[in-house]
């Protein structure tokens, strides 16, 4: 196996993201020009790291108890060859489950990446559709589960806020999750 991924960064744990505590990955790179945008870093495909898929899929594999990888970005599926590149080598070793968050619409996807995924969170992030609730950032995007994995495991019941976590590590600041608008003025005022 071999391959490149254009990275913006990872984070090793996280639980705001999905079910379980999960694995953390966003792309560099996305065509989309969404107002009110938290990822704007993310958009020049020329930015982020470039990482061998050997290397990713060897952190990924090194980090303990979590129970799989939520994808975002940038835009994932711009980079879904290498991406379904990595999900089946980690689970070549560990049952691992796969949740993906894109701009793009179901109808719009096909291919190895999205046969790789278990919960697929699609749709244009639109600002004046942020609703504040959780999972996603505007209210016409939608939660899929493309398997069973996660359709029935809760998480995704019920009315439950946004969820947020900070990480400050090398004196870069990275905010996890789907931010509540009082996160977003946090952010911005960081």
């Amino acid at each position: 196996m071999s391959g490149i991924l254009k990275i913006a960064f990872y984070v090793r744990q996280t639980r705001v993201l999905g079910p379980y505590n999960r694995f953390a990955l966003w792309v560099q790179g996305c065509e989309r020009n969404c107002a009110g945008c938290i990822a704007r870093s993310m958009k020049d495909r020329r930015g982020g790291e470039a990482v061998e898929i050997p290397r990713l899929t060897d952190i990924i594999l090194s980090v303990k108890g979590v129970e799989g990888i939520t994808v975002s970005g940038g835009e994932p599926f711009l980079q879904a060859e290498g991406l379904s590149a990595l999900i089946k080598a980690v689970r070549e070793e560990r049952d691992f489950g796969v949740i993906v968050y894109t701009g793009y619409a179901l109808s719009e996807l096909s291919g190895a990446l999205l046969n790789e995924t278990d919960t697929l969170i699609d749709g244009e992030y639109v600002e004046s559709l942020d609703d504040d609730k959780g999972f996603r950032g505007s209210s016409n995007q939608n939660v899929v589960h493309l398997t069973e994995r996660y359709g029935n495991c809760g998480y995704y019941d019920g009315n439950e806020g946004r969820k947020t976590e900070f990480f400050i590590s090398g004196g870069k600041r990275v905010m996890v999750g789907v931010p509540s608008r009082s996160a977003k003025k946090l952010w911005r005022n960081l």
